[in-house]
């Protein structure tokens, strides 16, 4: 199996950023100029792109965990996403999906409260980066 063929077996399962599939590939044994050029020949064909990565994970980690836009964008980042395609992505994710996003922030708030009480809901909410008049 070629590092081309292992990187598209891999995205097929789901989306992976350019930093997280070379890594996945170099740890499997393949070596670094493979692995390039693997992943240009994926860019180049569509099957690899940053930007979808991130409108993926953002949709995945609102609906799991959610979080403010800061500490998202930072996440991205971890995970190998440059900071200037992640702010954009985030930006633009935010931006199309406004209104998912605040009944997203109402009703994670709302189980806070009741679970938690005002002011660990509060805390929470501040510590994540999720501003109360967010979800209000």
């Amino acid at each position: 199996m070629t590092a081309y063929d292992k990187a598209l077996s891999l995205l097929a399962v789901r989306e992976h950023n350019r930093r997280e599939l070379s890594d996945k590939l170099v740890n499997k044994g393949f070596k670094v100029s493979e692995t390039e050029e693997a992943l240009e020949r994926l860019e180049n064909e569509g099957y690899l792109s940053d930007r979808r990565y991130c409108q993926s994970y953002l949709r995945s980690r609102l609906r799991r965990n959610p979080e403010g836009k800061q500490l998202l964008i930072m996440r991205l980042c971890q995970k190998g996403v440059d900071r200037k395609t992640a702010r954009e992505e985030t930006e633009l994710y935010f931006e199309e999906h406004e209104e998912e996003i605040a009944a997203i922030y109402s009703d994670y708030s709302e189980r806070l409260l009741k679970t938690k009480g005002d002011e660990k809901a509060i805390l929470t909410l501040l510590r994540k980066g999720i501003k109360i008049r967010e979800f209000e």
